[in-house]
């Protein structure tokens, strides 16, 4: 859906058509679970922050002053869902558990990858997984969901350079982990041949 487009549903929406948030809501309910279950790590939590976001959404929908802004406004609403989510899920689970979750690889939500591509998907999810929680939602905004450096210091009411700078520390840190695992993986190859 189109920028103009989302910001007609939104008018739609505020002036209280019926369908509009249906609409809004079957554009963009692939994209929030994805986006959630990579910042919180575990699918089934992702469908409740999903709707928890979209709940807030249509109750908060008339403070939008400007509906061209909603993919933002709608992503920073899910940021804070999936950050108070987390948040309370890793209150409430033992560590041990935590530690087999990371051990499973990717949430369902990457299942439509061909099995060629899944151990590098498995191998940079484990990665952005690793990152702190501000710097992952930082690149997932940034290279899964497209958002402009602006558009995430708004999501995550940061300013830009801080955007820029987890940016920064991310990728370098990703690079480390991902030419260790290279190191380690090719070094488990030389050790099969013997």
């Amino acid at each position: 859906m189109t920028t103009e487009e989302t910001a007609a549903w939104v008018i739609r929406m505020q002036a209280g058509e019926d369908n509009a948030f249906d609409v809004l809501f079957a554009a963009y309910q692939q994209q929030a679970v994805r986006t959630a279950a990579l910042i919180c790590g575990d699918a089934s939590m992702a469908e409740d922050i999903t709707q928890e976001a979209f709940v807030t959404c249509m109750l908060q929908i008339s403070s939008l002053r400007n509906p061209y802004r909603f993919p933002a406004w709608f992503f920073q609403i899910l940021t804070r869902c999936a950050w108070k989510y987390a948040k309370k899920a890793n209150k409430l689970v033992p560590s041990e558990a935590l530690s087999a979750h990371q051990a499973d690889g990717l949430p369902p939500v990457f299942d439509h990858y061909p099995s060629e591509k899944r151990a590098m998907y498995e191998s940079l999810y484990r990665a952005i997984d690793g990152l702190g929680r501000k710097q992952r939602t930082t690149v997932i905004l940034y290279y899964f969901n497209d958002f402009s450096v602006k558009e995430i210091a708004q999501i995550t009411s940061s300013l830009e350079a801080t955007v820029k700078s987890r940016l920064f520390a991310a990728k370098k840190q990703l690079q480390q982990v991902l030419a260790a695992e290279e190191v380690r993986e090719k070094g488990a190859l030389v050790y099969e041949k013997r």
